[in-house]
């Protein structure tokens, strides 16, 4: 259970962005600047990236915390 609600509520949030993406910024799926080395925009792609891993963990250590204290 604690799978498919981790994987729905990231699924949720990964089609959130995408949307957002698609109307504020489309051009990020072709121009691809983060690729280039010592860019801003690879340091703000890094960022991005290790805030979404840690808010993945934060997710998961919330909804075991729950589960041990009895809730969901």
């Amino acid at each position: 259970m604690f799978q498919r609600n981790f994987i729905a509520t990231a699924s949720e949030r990964m089609a959130s962005i995408r949307a957002w993406l698609s109307d504020a910024a489309p051009y990020t799926a072709v121009d691809q600047k983060h690729l280039d080395a010592g860019s801003p925009e690879q340091a703000y792609w890094h960022h991005g990236y290790q805030a979404a891993i840690a808010d993945m963990l934060a997710m998961r250590v919330t909804r075991s915390r729950r589960r041990s204290s009895g809730g969901m």
